[in-house]
């Protein structure tokens, strides 16, 4: 009776079980393999043609690298989360009397699936998939376990360059396909000439670790302790190509937003687990020629302005200089257009106010915004203001559209009311309702503006915090291991769940449970930062930091 080979990772190769087999069979043929089951090391036997690539470390030892995190409860979770997935594989091999602990795990490595151009006008793309072999002891012991199943054809073909492609087909209906071994790395795909690429790659030719903009892309993530990466290497080849596909219910891009991604070279994206926790990390790739991106050093000074306990925190730089170009990098996509001109007509015609002229012209400065806890007057029901800060050179501006806004304010029956708060000339905006100020704004020094929302907040900027976010532990482990002279986004999962949980509604849902606390806590804080290391090229991480073992 034929078998039905599963799916071991899915998106990888189907049939991965027979391929591994088919690769310990091999082994018995090779020289000793060379060291190195690495993504740039299997990236050396993908050629360089390829416009697509996804990758993932299928030993999951990689992974455990997580168990230095996190409280008790969320151990607990993630090695109940862990022995699941590895019962559910073991479900799957069942039929075959496998298991991954004993038969896969001991071999399996890094694998990368990658997209060739096709061959013909109207072909099919070419798929290779190479996986790293650990140990090729076990694999061929995994062989001779598979090898006395019913269903398994394998047909040696003739040898190219040396190296020998096994033919292998796991039922009558099933696609055959072609496998080699490459010193310790098994290449596959479900067409000969495919492989025999992957075979001249190995041996020296072209290969996306080793030349061109595929090499730098692949060089460039630079992730410690990397378990999956993803790269899009020519962005023109892969609408290609897709095209070629035809999927049915693949959404059309706009000719529009498409003339805007013709900008992208390459996109490269990673997830590594490092000691600060897992952290992500895309290097972009811009045609110098397209692109208008330009990158400015962020002084981060703002950052002193907000107190320690921040929950949340953004901060910028050259707003006048990043908005028309902005604009005009979408300006093409009448949607946008459409959107940014009846934004520009609604705040004319209630405040008389021009955006660009009376509101943007002004912010050549560093910007940030702020969440901050507070439970006093009206931020009680919420538990939290904002605050923004911005530096302007040209303060007189700055001062004629905020009297234009007090104006606007009047108009609508609030009242205006002025106060000294230490050194900082105060004015408030009141409710005569409430009876409470609801929005604050101050000059801290000639440069230098704060709005608030809400009466505590205004005392808080205007006094300044005697305990500042950037020297905060919690900012500072977060922050410290991202991109420098660049702009944060900050989050504080501290004051979160305390604020979160703090909510009635919150304590009473079905959201409040052991196992979501046990990972909210486990969490640190966010931090996200970019960086333009050139004229064509923007580095974004993302680190999700997590908290040391108890």
């Amino acid at each position: 009776m034929a078998r039905n080979w599963k799916y071991i990772i899915p998106g990888v190769i189907a049939g991965a079980l027979t391929l591994g087999g088919v690769a310990a069979y091999l082994y018995l043929k090779m020289i000793p393999a060379q060291q190195g089951t690495s993504t740039i090391a299997i990236a050396k036997i993908v050629p360089d043609e390829a416009w697509m690539a996804a990758s993932i470390n299928l030993d999951f030892d990689a992974w455990k690298k997580l168990e230095q995190f996190g409280t008790p409860e969320a151990q607990k979770l993630y090695a109940e989360g862990l022995d699941a997935l590895i019962k559910a594989i073991d479900q799957e091999l069942a039929e075959e009397k496998l298991s991954y602990s004993q038969d896969l795990k001991p071999w399996l490595g890094n694998a990368m699936m990658a997209f060739l151009p096709a061959e013909k006008p109207e072909g099919t793309p070419g798929i290779v998939v190479v996986i790293g072999i650990k140990d090729k002891l076990a694999a061929s012991d995994f062989y001779n376990k598979v090898k006395k199943q019913d269903g398994l054809k394998i047909q040696e073909t003739k040898q190219y360059k040396g190296v020998e492609i096994v033919k292998i087909g796991a039922d009558q209906a099933g696609k055959p396909g072609y496998v080699a071994i490459l010193d310790n790395h098994l290449a596959a795909s479900d067409q000969v000439d495919t492989v025999k690429k992957a075979i001249d790659a190995s041996q020296g030719a072209p290969s996306l670790a080793t030349t061109g903009e595929s090499a730098k892309a692949f060089q460039s993530l630079k992730l410690e302790n990397s378990v999956a990466q993803f790269h899009l290497l020519d962005y023109a080849k892969a609408i290609e190509q897709l095209d070629i596909l035809d999927e049915a219910d693949a959404p059309e891009i706009p000719p529009e937003l498409e003339d805007q991604l013709k900008q992208v070279k390459s996109i490269s994206m990673g997830m590594g687990i490092d000691e600060q926790g897992i952290r992500f990390r895309s290097v972009t790739q811009f045609d110098p020629k397209l692109w208008k991106g330009q990158f400015d050093p962020i002084p981060g000074k703002i950052i002193s302005r907000f107190p320690a306990n921040t929950v949340l925190s953004v901060n910028g730089a050259n707003i006048k200089k990043r908005w028309p170009l902005f604009v005009e990098q979408f300006s093409g996509i009448p949607e946008f257009a459409s959107a940014i001109d009846a934004m520009r007509i609604y705040v004319r015609q209630t405040t008389r106010l021009d955006v660009d002229r009376d509101i943007i012209s002004w912010m050549d400065g560093e910007v940030g915004f702020a969440l901050i806890p507070s439970k006093e007057g009206i931020l009680a029901p919420v538990g939290f203001g904002g605050a923004l800060v911005l530096d302007t050179s040209d303060r007189k501006k700055a001062t004629a559209t905020f009297a234009k806004l007090d104006t606007f304010a009047q108009q609508n029956k609030i009242k205006i009311a002025n106060s000294k708060i230490g050194d900082v000339q105060v004015t408030h905006w009141q409710l005569p309702s409430l009876g409470q100020n609801i929005i604050g704004r101050g000059w801290l020094d000639n440069n230098t503006v704060f709005v608030t929302v809400g009466q505590p907040m205004t005392q808080l900027m205007a006094n300044r915090p005697k305990k500042t976010l950037d020297k905060s532990d919690n900012f500072q482990s977060v922050t410290q291991s991202l991109p420098r002279d660049s702009g944060y986004f900050y989050v504080n999962m501290e004051e979160v769940n305390r604020l979160l949980f703090s909510y009635p509604d919150v304590a009473k849902s079905e959201f409040n449970t052991p196992e979501v606390k046990a990972v909210m806590n486990s969490i640190r804080g966010i931090g996200i930062a970019n960086a333009q290391t050139d004229s064509s090229t923007l580095t974004s991480e993302f680190l999700l930091a997590l908290k040391p073992k108890k």
